[in-house]
């Protein structure tokens, strides 16, 4: 097997994971479509800091109790928590944040 080969397979790979990345931002979404519509039945602010600080601390420790670097993973939970927030935004308005 080639050098080349070898890298094909390592892509092919990691294709795979990328696609069982957006089935798990699909099921967010759908999820992040029902915190939309129970914010807009309590008038609730689009934005909860405290919430964010949370989940952004349970993510490192569970990186870190998984070998994962939890820089990585709180680098990319804030990416995520931002994108959907901005999708909160829209759908709620600013007036909501």
């Amino acid at each position: 097997m080639t050098a080349q080969t070898d890298l094909t397979n390592i892509r092919l790979r990691l294709d795979a994971v990328d696609e069982r990345l957006v089935d798990v931002l699909l099921e967010r979404t759908r999820l992040i479509g029902e915190v939309i519509q129970f914010k807009r039945a309590h008038t609730m602010a689009v934005v909860d800091r405290p919430r964010e600080d949370a989940m952004l601390s349970r993510i490192e420790a569970l990186a870190e109790s998984k070998g994962l670097d939890p820089r990585i993973a709180r680098q990319v939970l804030r990416a995520i928590i931002d994108s959907f927030t901005l999708l909160e935004v829209e759908q709620l308005g600013d007036g909501a944040s």
